[in-house]
């Protein structure tokens, strides 16, 4: 098998006026989602840093030999490589600044399935906290789910 997978960004055409949940399908935007909208302006400043952290985490996840097995869920042979930013989330409460970025993964599904040969495969939501002493948001942990 080869490894590590090559990731690749695909970037959403269709803006996403009534801010909702996205799908490949639906080809939208992400959903952004920040309490208090002050949020916003800190979260654009630290994007770049942010993708790339979380990328970078997904491969290290990724990267694992189980993955690899027959019955394991996600199954590194399905996925294509391809992702998109799905939502975007960033909370403070009691002066903590909680954010998630959450990815959907791009697989490929036998044909004859009621899904498109390449769809939506697999959800990673990446989880930071922000650290004002540094202005630096740091890693906490993941979500997986099949979508």
């Amino acid at each position: 098998m080869e490894k590590p997978l090559k990731m690749k960004q695909l970037f959403m055409p269709n803006p996403n006026l009534d801010n909702t949940y996205t799908d490949y399908q639906k080809k939208l935007q992400p959903k952004m989602d920040f309490k208090p909208a002050t949020l916003e302006q800190l979260y654009t400043k630290h994007k770049d840093n942010l993708i790339e952290t979380t990328i970078k985490e997904c491969i290290q996840y990724l990267d694992d030999e189980a993955w690899l097995e027959e019955d394991t869920f996600p199954r590194v042979q399905e996925l294509t490589g391809e992702w998109y930013l799905a939502s975007v989330y960033m909370r403070e409460t009691d002066g903590n600044i909680r954010l998630s970025l959450y990815l959907h993964f791009l697989g490929y599904y036998p044909k004859g399935c009621a899904r498109e040969e390449i769809d939506d495969y697999l959800g990673m939501q990446a989880w930071f906290d922000y650290d004002p002493a540094q202005d630096a948001f740091m890693f906490d942990c993941f979500d997986t789910d099949s979508i």
